[in-house]
């Protein structure tokens, strides 16, 4: 194994699991958070246009980016996911950096992380031969076929580091140098990624791939003075519609990567503040049916605004152009197609304010308000989608072969 400070791969094959069936883009449990999903974006911006995120590659890192073609995008899968973000905690709470596991995992880790067990030794290990990366992603109802971790926070320098590796060789295909660039820009077609205060970056390639047009979507900076929206569109046609929804105020998205079809949409904006916003993504295909991104909700720009950390709030934003009606509201319909609020467990929305459940004999009161270091394992052969369930999930080189499940 040649092992880098900054990069670590590997390779197997395996069979996939099908992606969970709730709304696109919406949060499960907290999973997807702001981090993991940016992650998502930014592999699928590359993957739709390689040679325009390969560009400023230093020229003795990228020897073979004239390898790669545009590809399909990734679609998120939440045990992919969640057996991402395990490993990150695991290795955040047991102070390791490696792919497998630093000891045997409990056979029910899936069901009790992370609710009950952080990822600490003290709840997540057994006595038992340590359990490996493929073992482990296993044990969450699904198999991969690759892993990367690295170990920055952010999104942008975990992703950079994996895209822009130092190769000194220029043949294409994968390789025990490149395998990072590999996996991102050719593996799949679903990923789950995972990453938590302070944890290394993870992400599990494998799954099914998905058909909603938009596939990815999201904001970088998490808050600041100005943000880049980003969003992947994917279909036959190029969208009649690119927008981002910004509590009202709708900008047009334009262009940047890969094709109409399948490219990667972007409007920069400024003057946002740091104060909580909601935002989605609202395209219309070329027959002019809205698409929606995340299909239900929307996301938050702004730090410590969703109670699960996942960025992701049940209400979207108001519609393009209207102007909220909530004065003296804290609750209810906004009169632009969400809400002036949300009643806390134990109340109710009634007439524009939460008032107290009574518990004088009625168990079901009518809620009014509106419901609104890096590492890579690389690419699979003949996914083929499982049973589907809701419970799924700096740096070092480490490479895996066919078959083998051992680093070399």
């Amino acid at each position: 194994m040649r092992t880098l400070r900054t990069a670590c791969c590997g390779f197997a094959v395996a069979m996939m699991t099908a992606s969970s069936a709730h709304a696109v883009g919406e949060s499960v449990g907290g999973f997807p958070n702001w981090r993991e999903r940016t992650l998502h974006q930014f592999m699928n911006r590359a993957r739709v246009d390689p040679a325009s995120d390969l560009a400023a590659c230093p020229s003795a890192n990228c020897l073979e980016k004239s390898c790669y073609k545009a590809v399909a995008p990734l679609y998120y899968d939440l045990k992919l996911g969640r057996a991402a973000r395990f490993h990150s905690d695991e290795m955040k709470q047991q102070g390791y950096f490696a792919h497998d596991s630093k000891c045997a995992i409990v056979s029910n880790i899936s069901t009790i992380y992370p609710g009950q067990c952080s990822g600490a030794a003290s709840c997540a290990c057994m006595a038992g031969t340590a359990t490996s990366w493929s073992a482990r992603v296993q044990l969450f109802g699904t198999s991969t076929s690759g892993e990367i971790i690295a170990s920055p926070t952010d999104p942008k320098q975990a992703f950079y580091l994996w895209l822009y590796e130092p190769t000194t060789v220029s043949t294409c295909g994968y390789t025990s140098q490149n395998g990072h660039r590999y996996n991102i820009l050719q593996a799949g077609p679903a990923v789950g990624n995972g990453v938590t205060d302070a944890g290394s970056s993870v992400g599990d390639f494998g799954g099914t791939a998905g058909t909603y047009k938009i596939p990815s979507g999201s904001h970088y900076p998490q808050t600041g003075a100005s943000v880049e929206m980003w969003a992947n569109w994917k279909d036959q046609a190029g969208p009649s519609q690119a927008i981002v929804n910004v509590e009202g105020k709708c900008s047009t998205m334009s262009l940047k990567f890969g094709t109409a079809q399948s490219g990667a949409y972007l409007a920069s904006l400024t003057g946002l503040g740091t104060s909580c916003q909601r935002y989605r993504f609202e395209f219309k295909d070329s027959s002019g049916a809205a698409v929606m991104f995340p299909e239900t909700g929307a996301y938050f720009i702004g730090t410590g605004c969703a109670s699960d950390k996942s960025d992701f709030s049940s209400s979207p934003p108001p519609s393009c152009g209207c102007t909220p009606s909530c004065g003296g509201k804290s609750c209810g319909d906004d009169g632009c197609g969400s809400v002036c609020g949300t009643c806390d467990e134990g109340l109710a929305c009634t007439d524009g304010q939460c008032v107290a459940i009574p518990t004088d004999g009625n168990p079901d009161p009518i809620d009014v308000s509106a419901s609104g270091c890096s590492c890579d394992l690389s690419q699979s052969s003949s996914p083929a989608a499982a049973q589907l369930a809701t419970a799924s999930m700096v740096l070092g080189l480490l490479l895996l072969r066919r078959l083998r499940k051992n680093p070399v």
